[in-house]
């Protein structure tokens, strides 16, 4: 009976560090990522109701997330700092006006940092963000505006000429147009290889964003960070909470392969 008992203890030890080795492997920091913020929800995954993606923020704050900006994500990324229980940050892609006019109110009430990668060709254009707006949300300081290349092009079939007026040539119009530096770039469509990292990391970006580079892909590139895609499904407040809980993506990642 001892040796039993002694032989339980021992696998249910075994059986913990496992356990802990699996959540600190499969954790990888939750960066959320959003697009269009509309009532075009059940037509495309790349729109979220206003309705709903103001509950997720009202969530986020009441459940007392550690809510970041993508500084933060670098630095948690490299080991530089310990990451707090609950982080996540939240990114938008393209520049959409209704980012603007339903997103950053609710950004504001609830006072959460958040990251706006913008296409420079676009703005002004109708249905997306002017000069007006991009100025009013980083004024306000809690909206950092990012580079997703001057005309959303997939990056890595371009020649090197292209590639380069592509990455810094919408640095360079955001940061007269801000009168302030432009640190984070993102992938159009989520596409690059070693050569387009090259290039934003000589354009003098801190780090990037990409989609979901896949299972093989390490966790800790500043510039490859991985996200995680908010769709209607996570109306749902239970999805929304596994989705930013830092393991969906580990999940994700498994069940795609």
């Amino acid at each position: 009976m001892k040796k039993i008992l002694i032989w339980t203890c021992l696998v249910l030890a075994i059986l913990a560090v496992l356990g802990i080795v699996f959540l600190k492997t499969a954790y990888v920091v939750p960066v959320l990522m959003y697009h269009s913020i509309d009532e075009r929800a059940g037509e495309t995954k790349l729109s979220v109701t206003p309705e709903s993606f103001a509950r997720q923020m009202e969530f986020l704050k009441k459940n007392n997330y550690n809510v970041v900006g993508l500084d933060k994500i670098a630095a948690y990324m490299q080991g530089e700092e310990k990451v707090p229980p609950k982080t996540v940050a939240i990114t938008f892609d393209d520049g959409y006006y209704n980012n603007y006019k339903y997103a950053f109110p609710a950004l504001k009430k609830y006072n959460l940092p958040a990251t706006i990668f913008v296409i420079t060709d676009k703005i002004g254009r109708d249905g997306w963000v002017g000069w007006k707006e991009i100025k009013e949300m980083a004024d306000f300081g809690i909206m950092t505006i990012g580079s997703h290349t001057k005309s959303h092009v997939w990056l890595p079939t371009l020649d090197d000429k292209r590639l380069k007026a592509e990455i810094y040539g919408s640095k360079d119009i955001l940061e007269k147009g801000l009168g302030r530096r432009v640190d984070y770039f993102c992938y159009p469509l989520g596409g690059y290889d070693e050569r387009v990292k090259e290039y934003v990391k000589e354009a003098g970006y801190k780090g990037a964003c990409a989609t979901n580079p896949g299972r093989f892909k390490p966790a800790d590139d500043i510039y490859a960070i991985k996200r995680v895609r908010i769709s209607r499904t996570s109306d749902n407040l239970l999805v929304f909470r596994i989705e930013s809980s830092g393991y969906y993506t580990w999940v994700k990642e498994h069940r795609d392969e």
